[in-house]
């Protein structure tokens, strides 16, 4: 697999590129995994529309502990660490002047970010991975279906020798890491979609495979201890993350050909969703039984 830095690289793809900034990876005249996840659980409209650019302190501390935890060496470098327990402070504003507000962390910012990155890199497989990683490979390719250019960036990328040894790190944090609500997140936030893109935008950018098992979603929770654990990815759940964004992809193709971005039908059914009707379901059961009613 060939790597080529983004200073050197002429825009042909398929390619697989390092050092590019984040802001030209995201303004880049391709699609990407959250693109389809908008086009996917919301419109084309959505997408098109683009997301809400302004920053927010939470997204902030987010890339810091994204920094931190895959790439601790230009975090040391990129970041201050004051002892000032808020912005307000004299401490916090003379080292906002030189590393800027957005990497200035107060007291407690810091030892959120710090307390991420041991937890994360204390867990042995989460720490192999990463170590063994490239970090924030861009892969970029053309869908063969579809003919239209994509893009993926993965937060961990492990080479091997063999594409049996090929391996992604994708970096989640979360209110509960354990399975059942991890779980929930991964259907909520459409966790394989991206999953199922990102193994075969790979594939299609250097030509080499990568088996299910060999994506890894590092879950980690977002508060103290920060408890967290690394999950496998399966087949049924690759099947399922593929047909959706394949929908989304066909259907993104189409609107970049016509030029049109729909939004919602313009008229629907407001149907009864099947928990809610079992739900009335046991509730008339109850009455029944609360009233004295017998079956007959």
């Amino acid at each position: 697999m060939q790597i080529t830095r983004y200073s050197e690289w002429d825009g042909s793809v398929p390619a697989v590129v390092s050092g590019m900034p984040n802001a030209d990876y995201h303004t880049h005249a391709s699609i990407s995994a959250s693109g389809l996840a908008t086009i996917s659980q919301y419109s084309p409209a959505h997408f098109k529309h683009g997301p809400v650019s302004d920053s927010t302190r939470p997204k902030e501390i987010g890339t810091a502990v994204h920094e931190a935890v895959l790439e601790p060496h230009l975090f040391e470098h990129n970041y201050m660490l004051t002892s000032a327990p808020d912005r307000r402070q004299s401490e916090y504003k003379e080292a906002a002047k030189v590393y800027g507000g957005d990497r200035t962390l107060t007291a407690k910012e810091g030892a959120h970010v710090t307390g991420v990155q041991e937890a994360v890199w204390m867990n042995p497989l989460a720490a192999e991975l990463i170590g063994a990683s490239e970090r924030e490979l861009s892969f970029f390719a053309h869908d063969p279906e579809t003919g239209v250019v994509v893009r993926c960036r993965a937060d961990a990328f492990a080479q091997a020798p063999t594409p049996s040894g090929m391996r992604i790190g994708d970096l989640k944090k979360c209110a509960d890491a354990r399975l059942d609500p991890f779980t929930r997140a991964v259907v909520r936030y459409v966790y394989d979609l991206k999953a199922a893109f990102y193994l075969d935008v790979i594939a299609w950018a250097t030509g080499e495979s990568i088996p299910t098992s060999h994506y890894r979603f590092i879950a980690f929770e977002d508060a103290p201890p920060y408890a967290g654990t690394v999950y496998e990815m399966t087949d049924d759940w690759m099947a399922r993350g593929r047909r959706f964004y394949r929908e989304a992809l066909n259907r993104y193709a189409d609107c970049v050909a016509m030029d049109e971005w729909p939004a919602y039908a313009h008229s629907e059914t407001l149907t009864m969703p099947i928990w809610m009707e079992r739900e009335e379901e046991e509730r008339a059961d109850e009455d029944g039984i609360q009233t004295g009613e017998d079956d007959e």
